[in-house]
């Protein structure tokens, strides 16, 4: 991945898709969501596809997961926040997530922590519980 806008669209991508599997292996409703962005970074009359998604979780309550419109200022990190639609948060979610780079390649990361599936499988139960 050449930049943080291209990691981005590919990182985002790539979580809304593991989203949606570990939702669904739990009968639970998901659905991805895409953005375009355009003239991103300002200027550049570049357009970005950004995914996000909503789960739907026991209880008639979502969790939503929504990559921030930008890059943050030191324009290397990217913010996907993590809510529940009943404002619920708890410290095993309330981090979000980061996509951000980590010796040389862009990473999705969970507080300092590289993500990986069974990380992503313990937020989504602990986001899941009443």
């Amino acid at each position: 991945m050449r930049d943080i806008y291209d990691a981005a669209e590919r990182q985002s991508a790539a979580l809304a898709m593991s989203l949606e599997s570990l939702a669904r292996r739990r009968g639970w409703g998901v659905r991805t969501l895409s953005g375009m962005l355009m003239d991103i970074p300002p200027g550049s009359g570049r357009m970005l596809m950004i995914y996000g998604a909503s789960v739907l979780l026991p209880g008639g309550r979502a969790a939503s997961f929504i990559p921030a419109p930008r890059p943050r200022p030191d324009n290397d990190s990217w913010v996907i926040d993590v809510r529940r639609s009943d404002g619920a948060s708890r410290p095993e979610w309330n981090p979000g997530f980061t996509i951000k780079r980590v010796n040389g390649s862009y990473q999705i990361l969970f507080g300092v922590r590289a993500l990986d599936e069974q990380m992503l499988d313990r937020i989504l139960d602990a986001i899941g519980q009443l």
